[in-house]
């Protein structure tokens, strides 16, 4: 650990933290890593691995904060880049130097859904997300395995990170479709 105001890790340490990291461990990272890159240009495993080369190569991991929660920041912070570089991507169309330009020079479309749009998009995911997860806070595994499942994480990712056997993770399973359907027996409605 280096010395100063604050101790932080070396290389060394970080690397040899991300080494020594459990399957659990492994599973919460993807999760993280899928919800950040969800609606962004970067894929959860690219975000996963940028995440771990930078804490290794420029990072600065305090060393009292636990090395998965700094590569979950890490990834937040990577993703927030990634979704600013997209949203400030300009269109090029060559256009000839004689003649008339092409069409598509003078009326460029912006492909992405303008900002209001896309937060209506968001704010509408994120209230079901809310209303659906909240339908386990008594639950804490049922809680894992429906916010694995909106994550996209496989059975097998989401019994490893539960700690499950397939009978306990198939009758979780079972519970969760039981309130789900009771609590919204018409599907979601706005």
């Amino acid at each position: 650990m280096s010395t100063g105001h604050l101790a932080t890790r070396s290389r060394d340490e970080i690397a040899s933290a991300i080494r020594a990291l459990t399957p659990v461990d492994w599973g919460r990272l993807r999760l993280v890593s899928r919800k950040y890159a969800a609606g962004r240009p970067i894929e959860p495993d690219d975000l996963l691995q940028e995440a771990m080369m930078r804490a290794v190569d420029s990072r600065s991991c305090p060393a009292h904060v636990d090395v998965v929660r700094f590569l979950a920041e890490a990834m937040r912070s990577i993703a927030h880049g990634e979704g600013e570089k997209a949203e400030h991507k300009l269109m090029l169309v060559p256009v000839p130097k004689t003649g008339e330009p092409p069409a598509e020079a003078l009326a460029m479309h912006d492909p992405a859904p303008h900002a209001e749009a896309h937060m209506i998009s968001e704010e509408d995911a994120a209230s079901i997300r809310m209303a659906i997860l909240a339908l386990f806070d008594d639950d804490p595994s049922a809680h894992d395995i429906v916010e694995g499942t909106m994550a996209e994480m496989t059975a097998e990712e989401l019994r490893e990170l539960t700690g499950l056997s397939l009978t306990a993770y198939n009758s979780k399973r079972r519970l969760i479709r039981r309130r789900i359907d009771t609590a919204f027996p018409q599907g979601w409605k706005s």
